[in-house]
């Protein structure tokens, strides 16, 4: 994949090859605890549309895609035209606060990005319930997540979403930690090569744009503390009555 400065890498059969996005992928094909497998071709998860080109833009209406929730902050999704038009986009912003890169948080190990984490979950109740009920909701055709990397609000919202069909805890862990590589090329293609309206990707710390699975790992192991379980965890979430039962319906193949 070559977009002007865009990182070539060989892709693996998960990514869609988008050109201008480091980490367009689907996010199905795990199995479930059923029995089942998560659809492939339905749920796709991605970094954000400010640098596709217009082959990219090809490549993703080829997709097919119902839906857009777009999870940025307003000032992100206000930079450009989003993936798709405004009548198939959603915006749900699911962060309420920003790194200071003046003075940042300690961001050394994966159990820091937990914490972050741990804290963007329990101040976006609401924002995810929502999430969930538009991906429910949306069972005529594939729906499309993303933010800015495409690992971390787009990260929960998958994690969530395959714990709500019943995709086991390991694999969910192992398709957060495919959003590794790709974060890392893009941080460093936005260095490389800004533009005047990029975030101070540069001043913030490293470690940010890594996606280690023992992060989302040790997410998942507090929630099971806290909830009993990951179906607790989706439970207490204020979803409509009919969200878990079209998730799976729609998500789910047997």
């Amino acid at each position: 994949m070559t977009s002007f400065g865009a990182p070539v890498v060989d892709l693996p059969a998960w990514h869609v090859d988008v050109e201008g996005c480091t980490n367009f992928r689907d996010a199905g094909g795990w199995a479930t605890a059923d029995g089942g497998r998560m659809r492939t071709g339905a749920f796709y998860r991605s970094d954000d549309p400010i640098r596709v080109t217009p082959a990219g833009r090809a490549a993703v209406d080829a997709l097919g895609l119902r839906l857009a929730v777009d999870l940025r902050q307003k000032a992100q999704f206000d930079r450009s035209p989003g993936f798709l038009p405004d009548d198939r986009t959603v915006h749900v912003q699911l962060v309420d606060r920003v790194i200071d890169v003046q003075n940042p948080p300690t961001l050394h190990e994966a159990s820091d990005i937990t914490d972050l984490y741990v804290g963007m979950v329990d101040r976006s109740q609401e924002q995810l319930a929502r999430v969930l009920d538009l991906v429910a909701a949306s069972s005529a055709g594939p729906v499309l997540v993303h933010c800015a990397y495409g690992k971390d609000r787009a990260g929960l919202v998958t994690a969530l979403v395959q714990a709500a069909i019943g995709v086991p805890a390991e694999a969910i862990v192992e398709d957060y930690a495919r959003s590794d590589g790709p974060a890392r090329r893009r941080r460093e293609w936005l260095i490389a090569e800004p533009r005047p309206d990029d975030p101070p990707t540069a001043a913030a710390p490293p470690f940010l744009f890594t996606a280690p699975a023992a992060a989302m790992a040790g997410l998942l192991d507090r929630q099971i503390v806290r909830y009993g379980s990951l179906d607790g965890w989706v439970a207490q979430l204020p979803i409509a009555p009919e969200t878990l039962e079209r998730l799976r319906d729609g998500l789910v193949e047997r």
